[in-house]
């Protein structure tokens, strides 16, 4: 079985999904970012899911599109 659920927070929401395995996956993301990893221990995987994404970000910039305002 194959476990799935949503966090939000006041900086940022986390999408978590717990294989049978017990591997935990964590996708968290914000209005400027977002982050992804697999974690083995629940107590990692809590401390990762607790910390906002980094502000620090890359993004692509199609040559002829108008860039984005930040």
């Amino acid at each position: 079985m194959i476990t799935k659920s949503i966090i939000k927070f006041n900086t940022h929401s986390c999408s978590i999904t717990v294989e049978e395995d017990g591997r935990i996956h964590v996708f968290k993301y914000s209005d400027r970012s977002c982050d992804f990893d697999v974690f083995s221990l629940q107590d990692e995987a809590s401390d990762y899911i607790l910390a906002p994404p980094p502000d620090c970000y890359y993004r692509v910039v199609i040559h002829g599109d108008e860039p984005e305002s930040i």
